[in-house]
């Protein structure tokens, strides 16, 4: 058989879903090796004072306005529920992201596409998004596996997808209209009650959707106005709450100049994360590609094209500023990475979009060249989704993460045994030395350098911070002090 038969023979969907499979597993099973960390230990200690409504009163009060964020943490980790599933929010925000696209792209296959793409097909690109969100974000960890980050950052990111859903079918959907934008309303409300991040994201967005719409069609709907207030609302609610002004109090605040500078070196810098990704390119050919061959795409482009494309960049970048100024200003010119993850995403698809349809409004020539590419299509987004730089990660996490949990699970008898003795001290080994101890002892075949400089460090997909050398996880055993031994 010559290559390039071979090559036509596994250029198929078959292929594509067993290559998203394949990829998909380890972070699966990432899951069950999975530990609390940081601010994950806070609400078991918390709840000792509080019942659960003065929970969310006293951390709305006096720490952050995420209402919605911290009903759902409230809600896992009342009565230890969390801890002993730790496993269960990761596999939850998995599948429901998969499920969010899915009705997202059933909604824009049936009203915009004619039910051009099959059930199969909706299936795959959902999963295919997933893998991109994977791929191109700085920090996979704090999206889906420390809790108290996923749940701040991943949720609203799932809840704007349902959004989109239920925005499309209000608008193109002739029944049960009232109902679907109450659902989008609440929907809203939701999202920006996580984080301050995607609640300017929405804000922002919301604004430039409703002076187009204005520009184009010289009126605004009273549904887009209901919305747009909910919106509006809503985001004050969270942006204005005791809790986070008191955060903002903390800090020293730096000059407006040092922060828009700030803001636009992070702004630039956050486009490193998707523009090295190969699958980004890929998916900007065969964007291109498409537009040219629906009809919807070319009633978009005919819409676009009243907007010169100079304006669409201008409000692209203000967007992003509008977001990072205002944050940055507030945590006196720091923002860690887990904030920006869901930026980094929406950012990437937004500037997908608006190159491929600047592109293909432009010219043809690419388009054209491109769609020999794009006949291996199924093997190429097969190959394209292993490259990218997290494989190195995924690797490390399958060979270290096993021993991660076991020395984590020994460090956690040893807090609760201090707790039963009602001992205020503990001593355990450093994690290099435990692990070292642990291989020699139960795992003699794992004991080679080549995967002793690999194991004897955290796993970069699954672990964040130094658990047991925050104060969080003392609290909850009454333990006053902790020794590290190093050998």
């Amino acid at each position: 058989m010559s290559v390039s038969s071979f090559i036509r023979i596994i250029n198929n969907r078959t292929f594509l879903l067993c290559a998203v499979i394949v990829f998909l597993i380890p972070f699966f099973l990432f899951c069950f090796w999975n530990f609390p960390s940081a601010d994950d230990y806070v609400i078991i200690t918390k709840s000792e004072k509080y019942n659960f409504l003065e929970l969310q009163s006293h951390f709305y009060l006096n720490w952050s306005g995420r209402y919605f964020a911290t009903f759902i943490s409230t809600a896992f980790s009342y009565n230890g529920f969390l801890y002993s599933h730790y496993y269960l929010h990761t596999l939850l925000l998995f599948l429901l992201t998969i499920l969010s696209w899915l009705f997202c792209l059933m909604q824009i296959n049936k009203f915009l596409l004619n039910e051009r793409l099959s059930l199969a097909t909706l299936i795959i690109v959902s999963l295919l998004l997933l893998i991109y969100e994977i791929n191109i974000i700085p920090e996979p960890v704090t999206a889906f596996y420390w809790f108290s980050s996923a749940i701040t950052y991943q949720v609203p990111l799932i809840l704007l997808v349902l959004f989109i859903g239920f925005i499309a079918k209000f608008h193109f959907e002739p029944v049960k209209k009232n109902i679907h934008l109450v659902i989008a309303a609440v929907m809203v409300v939701l999202l920006n009650g996580c984080n301050e991040v995607i609640t300017l994201y929405a804000l922002v967005a919301s604004t430039g959707a409703v002076i187009f719409w204005y520009y184009k069609f010289r009126k605004v709907s009273s549904y887009i106005l209901v919305l747009y207030g909910v919106n509006f609302f809503s985001a004050c609610f969270l942006l204005f709450g005791p809790g986070i002004i008191h955060r903002a109090s903390l800090h020293a605040q730096s000059s407006i100049f040092s922060i828009i500078s700030i803001g636009f070196i992070k702004f630039i810098i956050l486009h490193w994360y998707f523009l090295k990704e190969p699958l980004w390119w890929f998916l900007l050919f065969f964007i291109c590609q498409q537009l040219k061959r629906t009809s919807f795409a070319s009633k978009l482009l005919h819409q676009l094209r009243i907007i010169p494309s100079a304006y669409l960049f201008i409000f692209y970048f203000l967007s992003g500023l509008l977001i990072y100024i205002p944050v940055l200003y507030v945590a006196n010119g720091s923002i860690p990475l887990r904030s920006e993850n869901i930026i980094c995403f929406l950012y990437s698809i937004m500037l997908l979009g608006l190159v491929s349809v600047l592109i293909s409004a432009k010219t043809d020539e690419m388009v054209a060249n491109s769609s020999r590419l794009l006949r291996y299509r199924y093997l190429l987004l097969g190959i394209l989704i292993f490259c990218t730089a997290n494989l190195k990660k995924v690797t490390d996490t399958l060979l270290s993460g096993f021993l991660y949990h076991e020395i984590m699970e020994d460090r956690l008898a040893v807090f609760r045994k201090a707790k039963q003795s009602k001992q205020q001290e503990v001593t355990f080994y450093d994690y290099e030395t435990a692990i070292i101890k642990k291989v020699k002892e139960h795992y003699p075949l794992l004991d080679r350098r080549i995967l002793r400089d690999i194991i004897v460090k955290p796993p970069p997909i699954i672990y964040f911070e130094n658990e047991f050398n925050l104060g969080y996880i003392k609290d909850v055993y009454g333990v006053r002090k902790v020794n590290v031994l190093k050998n």
